[in-house]
């Protein structure tokens, strides 16, 4: 039996926000595939999805610092003042240690460039106590109006991340407007809604629970790996929800399909998925992403086809 029933969360009506990550993909030289960037950008801002770059597959960990500024650079001229959503690390100081004047750099330049800044785990943040933590999150407001901070698992995938006591420290934190959370579980999800709605309505949840993307559904809003492979019709679920349309749980269904295919074990995979599924519907001549490392079989074509082919493409 659930611990807390989530059924009184079910929010038929609820438009959710969403985050959709741009893939970055590569050239044969193993460089930044600008074109083919620009062309997925442009794919995610038709949506009413925010684009998000330098995070998820679009890459974060893995990728230089000097082409993640570019891509920020590149994508705030694209959008023209139009909002995004841009992934911030802490980095390592000359002596292995946290240094914040860096992570200072980068979160004014997201905010330069009309970013949201989401500060994404790293190993320079895992040298932070619970405390610390909250306090870096707070004093980061001299240098931004908004954050959003990703609550990843601190160790295997089944860890909640940090803790309540962590997350409703946050909802205090005013130009912190967010979290995405990432245990890939439904109860500390359910548990952060639930808070949220007891003491902040305005702070978001982003679900990046790729095992259970019909979390909008209990008032999540959501940032999918898979969403940078379809965001229109992860937008079309969303508008069919927003509509209380039947038409929503089909899609619903459809799109779970294709998430569990994208994001399975091992998740190193997942970004070469999003690249392969992007090439497959003809968004990108290609199937190379910077700084994936690990290809999946040729095999996965076949099943990757038959769930677009249920989509409806």
């Amino acid at each position: 039996m659930l611990e807390d029933p989530p059924f009184d969360l079910l929010c038929p009506g609820r438009r959710p926000t969403g985050i959709g990550p741009v893939l970055l993909p590569a050239d044969e030289a193993d460089g930044p595939d600008w074109d083919g960037f620009a062309h997925l950008l442009g794919r995610v801002a038709d949506t009413r999805l925010l684009p998000g770059v330098n995070l998820g597959p679009g890459g974060g960990e893995g990728i230089d610092a000097t082409i993640r500024a570019e891509v920020l650079a590149t994508t705030g001229a694209a959008l023209a003042g139009e909002p995004f959503v841009a992934g911030v690390r802490a980095e390592p100081g000359a002596d292995g240690g946290f240094d914040p004047s860096r992570l200072a750099g980068a979160v004014q330049s997201a905010a330069r460039h009309h970013a949201v800044p989401l500060l994404l785990p790293s190993p320079a943040l895992d040298l932070l106590d619970p405390d610390e933590l909250v306090a870096l999150v707070a004093w980061t407001g001299d240098w931004c109006e908004r954050l959003l901070v990703a609550e990843a698992p601190a160790g295997p995938p089944e860890d909640p991340g940090w803790g309540m006591d962590v997350f409703g420290a946050l909802l205090s934190v005013d130009h912190c407007i967010g979290v995405v959370h990432g245990s890939r579980r439904r109860q500390p999800e359910w548990d952060r809604i639930r808070r949220r709605d007891d003491q902040r309505s305005g702070f978001q949840v982003f679900s990046a629970n790729d095992r259970a993307v019909d979390q909008v559904m209990y008032g999540a809003d959501h940032c999918l790996d898979v969403s940078a492979a379809v965001p229109d019709l992860v937008e079309a679920r969303d508008d069919a929800w927003e509509a209380e349309s039947p038409d929503a749980l089909e899609q619903q269904d459809a799109l779970q399909a294709l998430s569990s295919l994208v994001a399975r074990a091992p998740s190193a995979g997942t970004r070469h998925a999003v690249a392969r599924l992007l090439h497959l519907r003809g968004w990108l001549p290609h199937d190379r992403a910077l700084g994936a490392p690990l290809r999946r079989p040729p095999g996965d074509d076949d099943v990757l086809r038959a769930a677009l082919d249920r989509l409806g493409l």
